[in-house]
């Protein structure tokens, strides 16, 4: 149960109810202390806390946020009592009425039901160039075209606003980000739904909600949609031209780091490129 003054606690059904919803969800996907580690760190404010400084620097003071696929709206919530002018577009309708009630409490001066909308992000219908912010936690993945996605959000930004994205990166040597068991960079789907049985899991949740993402695939994607690529404080350009070579020159190592194909998530900034 959560109980700090940016979010106020909820109550014992409501925890009950949280938890119930969690375990219908990743039953065969996340062991049982797995979906308790998601409460602490997605549910309440500990990745918000981690994440909102970078994002609050990159913006105007008040700046206008929208974070697509905000789940149960702790990142929102945390964003709005910072002083941002913070939105949120989630698909599922439980996570939807939870982000509400829990902003009811915290800022009952807020209209939860204009701050959280329920919906599907591709759908959203809003004047272009409305945000100075996009943010997509560990969303990109559960998207099947992550390419339509990335359009809306160069859309949906003002001319150099940002967007930032995290998430796994399936080139990468690692355990599966959902069902935490070893997985093969880019395995084949095919041969990876028999993979997961094997390792007693239910497949089900792979085959129809997560797609492949990569650090170079995201970082094509967003040079195609009009972004220019940033380190993920969106302060410094880490477009490779002949204008960053002398950057590149004295900070390979950097370079590297950002460019790896094989690094364990995908961790990005990039602006939306500004029309000269």
């Amino acid at each position: 149960m959560q109980g700090n003054p940016r979010d106020p606690a909820r109550t014992p059904a409501e925890d009950a109810a949280l938890l119930a919803y969690l375990r219908s969800l990743y039953t065969g996907v996340f062991p049982e202390d797995s979906i308790k580690a998601h409460i602490d760190d997605y549910v309440g404010l500990t990745f918000a806390d981690q994440v909102l400084p970078t994002v609050a620097g990159a913006v105007p003071a008040g700046g206008r946020v929208l974070d697509i696929g905000c789940g149960f709206g702790g990142f929102v919530l945390a964003a709005r009592v910072l002083g941002l002018d913070a939105y949120g577009i989630e698909i599922a309708p439980f996570e939807v009425e939870f982000a509400r009630q829990r902003l009811s409490r915290a800022q009952p001066q807020d209209d939860a039901k204009v701050v959280y909308r329920q919906g599907d992000a591709l759908a959203l219908v809003a004047e272009e160039g409305t945000f100075d912010a996009i943010t997509l936690w560990n969303v990109l993945e559960h998207i099947g075209d992550g390419d339509a996605l990335l359009t809306l959000a160069a859309r949906l930004l003002k001319p150099g606003g940002v967007i930032f994205i995290i998430c796994p990166n399936y080139a990468a040597f690692r355990d599966e980000a959902h069902y935490q068991v070893p997985w093969y960079p880019l395995f084949p789907r095919y041969l990876a739904s028999g993979y997961l049985r094997r390792q007693g899991r239910d497949p089900s949740y792979f085959e129809t909600s997560i797609f492949y993402r990569t650090n170079w695939g995201v970082m094509r994607a967003l040079r195609r949609a009009g972004f220019e690529l940033y380190d993920f404080s969106a302060t410094t350009s880490m477009a490779v031209t002949p204008r960053h070579a002398l950057t590149m020159l004295r900070h390979p190592k950097i370079y590297f780091r950002y460019y790896n194909p094989m690094k364990e998530s995908v961790v990005l900034a990039a602006r939306k490129k500004v029309r000269s």
